[in-house]
């Protein structure tokens, strides 16, 4: 059993479908099931899905959508990859019924916000009762539907193709930056340590 994103064709044809790939632990599967034994009886309501295994986009006309499903796109190393294969837009769909009222909702689309900014791609994203919306590569909303209202709309993207910095390189210069900043906190202990002294 599968969380599944599918395109269908105007004929009400299956054309593709993706897989979700990063589950939600406790969701969607019980992680450690010999530890979490006792939760158990918990998820088996919610889900026990069986994680994907690609990331190839759909292929639609001449475009290809990089397609991931709710919490996935707080993974940019991950969402990235869609970008890396020939991803011209993304699409996320999501079921933000989750949150309730919180502001969770608005952190979801702020995270989806980031992944269009990073890889500079258009994002269209649908939800149940959070932001549906158009996202432009910039990361601002271009067209938004109203939440918890059952509607339509037909979202207006561009595709893209270039690959940005980050859709090449990933998280190295993150990386990169984080160990420059340890050695130089453990120079400056050094330092003051021999100054103590």
């Amino acid at each position: 059993m599968y969380n599944s994103s599918v395109l269908i064709n105007p004929n009400g044809e299956l054309v593709a479908r993706y897989d979700k790939i990063h589950l939600v632990p406790f969701g969607e599967y019980l992680p450690f099931p010999s530890i979490f034994g006792f939760a158990g009886g918990l998820t088996r309501e919610v889900g026990e899905f069986t994680h994907g295994a690609s990331r190839e986009p759909l292929p639609v006309g001449d475009y290809s959508l990089g397609v991931f499903i709710c919490y996935e796109s707080v993974f940019p190393d991950e969402v990235r990859l869609f970008a890396r294969r020939g991803a011209q837009v993304f699409v996320n769909v999501s079921n933000d019924g989750w949150y309730g009222d919180s502001g969770a909702f608005a952190q979801h689309l702020n995270q989806a916000r980031m992944r269009a900014i990073e890889n500079h791609r258009w994002l269209v994203r649908s939800t149940n009762t959070g932001v549906t919306t158009s996202i432009d590569p910039y990361g601002r909303l271009v067209a938004r539907l109203p939440r918890n209202v059952r509607t339509s709309s037909r979202q207006l993207t561009d595709s893209s193709a270039v690959p940005t910095f980050y859709t090449r390189h990933g998280d190295w210069f993150a990386y990169l930056c984080a160990i420059i900043s340890a050695v130089a906190l453990l120079v400056r202990f050094r330092v003051r340590a021999g100054t103590v002294r």
